[in-house]
C-alpha cells in the first residue's frame, strides 16, 4: 500500500524532474520559453494529474519570470498541498472500465479506434499477462466496431518502441509505424509513460537518462492496422 509519506516523497522528486526537464529543454531549444517547456515538455502535468491545478499555471508563469530554478522552490508547498488533495491514488481510472488497461475514443477524420493505455495491473506490469492483453484488445475492437463502426486500430505511444508490446500486433501494424524523432517530447503519457514505474512512481533511471541525453529512451511511435489483421494475429499467438 502506498503511504502518504512515499506519495509526497515521489512528488518532490517528480517536481524537481519537471523543472530539470523544462530548463534543459529551454537550453536545447532556446526559441521556447522555460514556461512553455514546463507546460508542454515537462513532467509537470503528469505529476499533478491535470493542467487545471492552480499551481500548474502559476508554475508556468513563474518559470518565465525567473532564471534560476532555485527560485521555483517557493511553489513546492503548493505542489504538495495539491498532491495531498488527490491522495490516495485511485486503483481505477474514471475514464477506464474497472480492471481494464485499454480504452478508446474515435479519431473522427479517419474513424479510427484510438487506443489509450494505462497499467491496471499495478504494481505488476500488464505486459507480463499476455492473455489479459489479448482479451483487452479483442474487447476494445469488438466494442468500437459494434458501437461506432470502426475497422482500424490506432495508437501513439512509447510502448510501440518495446518488442514486448509490439508482439501483440501484426506485421501491418509494424509496417505502419511512424518513426517519431526521439528528441521530441510532449506532455502526454504517450511520451511520458516511460517515466512512471510499475508502482506509479517516477522511474528515476529513465528520468536520469533523458536528462543526460535529451533523447527519450523509448520514442513515441504512431501505428495502425485493420481490425481483421489484428484479430488474425491474436488468433495465432501462443503463450
Amino acid at each position: 500500500m502506498i503511504t502518504l509519506e512515499l506519495f509526497l516523497d515521489n512528488a518532490v522528486k517528480s517536481w524537481y524532474f519537471a523543472l530539470d526537464v523544462a530548463w534543459d529543454q529551454h537550453r536545447r531549444h532556446p526559441e521556447l520559453s522555460r514556461g512553455r517547456c514546463l507546460m508542454e515538455r515537462s513532467f509537470l502535468r503528469t505529476l499533478l494529474g491535470t493542467d487545471q491545478a492552480p499551481v500548474f499555471s502559476r508554475a508556468c508563469e513563474m518559470a518565465d519570470a525567473v532564471s534560476d530554478k532555485k527560485d521555483m522552490q517557493v511553489l513546492l508547498p503548493d505542489v504538495l498541498t495539491w498532491m495531498k488533495s488527490i491522495f490516495p491514488p485511485q486503483p481505477d481510472h474514471p475514464d477506464y472500465e474497472p480492471g481494464r488497461s485499454f480504452r478508446y475514443n474515435i479519431l473522427e477524420k479517419k474513424n479510427y479506434c484510438y487506443l489509450h493505455i494505462r497499467n491496471a495491473k499495478q504494481p505488476e506490469s500488464f505486459l507480463k499477462d499476455p492473455a489479459y492483453i489479448v482479451e483487452n484488445l479483442r474487447y476494445i475492437m469488438d466494442k468500437a466496431e459494434r458501437e461506432h463502426g470502426c475497422c482500424t486500430l490506432y495508437t501513439a505511444t512509447w510502448l510501440n518502441s518495446l518488442p514486448a508490446f509490439l508482439r501483440f500486433f501484426p506485421a501491418e501494424w509494424q509496417n505502419n509505424l511512424s518513426h517519431t524523432p526521439p528528441d521530441q517530447i510532449g506532455a502526454t503519457l504517450g511520451f511520458q509513460g516511460q517515466f512512471i514505474n510499475r508502482y506509479g512512481f517516477l522511474n528515476e533511471i529513465t528520468a536520469a537518462q533523458y536528462l543526460q541525453t535529451g533523447v527519450l529512451p523509448y520514442a513515441r511511435q504512431e501505428a495502425f492496422c485493420s481490425f481483421d489483421a489484428a484479430r488474425n494475429h491474436l488468433n495465432t499467438m501462443k503463450f
